[in-house]
């Protein structure tokens, strides 16, 4: 009898102990499968989940105040790292087009004549692609030159004009004079007015874009040799256009 009773009560603290604590059993895993925690508690359902993974519910323990510090570190180092490859990437980036910028745009206006600039002809045609369109009427070709205020030269076309027909050869020629006491290096530009005729204005041999060294006192001849070309008798747009401009301006070059 007392040893019933002795098993009763063993058996009742045992089922209390279980109802106030959840109960966990491990499962030893394999080589191949991970080992899983059986948990139940009262009051909730049963789940197995693995060994490595935490347990439902448990409170992450508070970091303490370096661990915090480290931790916020840490977490600005990686932000002013990455801030500085962006920036970094950005200036490369805008200095690399900063400095493509400028042939570029050359290149454009001179294989689409954007903004009157003439298309540079580089290989001569034959005689037969250049023959002048009959019964056409001539255009008139004037020419303007200019020089910018800090550079001591005189630039100007030896004609003010010629008539050519759409796929004639013009040759034109402009006169520079270096009027300072030292030599002076310039660059030219142009430009095609109106500017819907740009993309019909061929240049063969020109000056423009080349560097220019006069020295003092010196006056050079610099040829243009250029041609309307011949589809622009077939172009409806170009009915009203009778007189094109070829301007140049020349300004001292950079750093020298």
């Amino acid at each position: 009898m007392t040893i019933l009773s002795f098993a009763s009560s063993s058996q009742l603290l045992w089922q209390q102990a279980h109802r106030a604590h959840a109960t966990t059993i491990i499962l030893r895993g394999t080589r191949k499968a991970p080992a899983y925690q059986w948990c139940s508690s009262p009051g909730t359902h049963k789940r197995l989940y693995t060994a490595d993974q935490s347990r439902p519910n448990q409170p992450r323990r508070p970091l303490s105040p370096r661990e915090e510090y480290l931790r916020f570190q840490s977490e600005a180092r990686r932000k002013n790292v990455t801030g500085i490859l962006y920036v970094s990437s950005f200036v490369i980036f805008f200095l690399g087009v900063s400095y493509a910028a400028v042939p570029l745009y050359r290149l454009l206006c001179k294989r689409t004549g954007f903004m009157g600039t003439p298309k540079t002809e580089p290989v001569i045609r034959d005689v037969e692609t250049l023959k002048p369109v009959e019964n056409h009427r001539r255009l008139r070709i004037e020419f303007s030159g200019q020089v910018s205020k800090v550079l001591n030269w005189s630039f100007k076309p030896e004609q003010r004009q010629v008539y050519v027909v759409p796929g004639e050869t013009a040759l034109a020629f402009f006169k520079a004079e270096n009027r300072s006491d030292k030599p002076i290096v310039g660059i030219a530009t142009y430009n095609v007015i109106p500017e819907q005729v740009a993309p019909y204005f061929n240049k063969i041999q020109c000056f423009c874009f080349d560097e220019q060294q006069l020295d003092p006192g010196e006056e050079i001849d610099m040829p243009v040799f250029f041609f309307i070309d011949p589809e622009f008798a077939n172009d409806p747009l170009m009915d009203t256009i009778d007189t094109v401009t070829l301007s140049y301006t020349f300004f001292k070059a950079s750093g020298r």
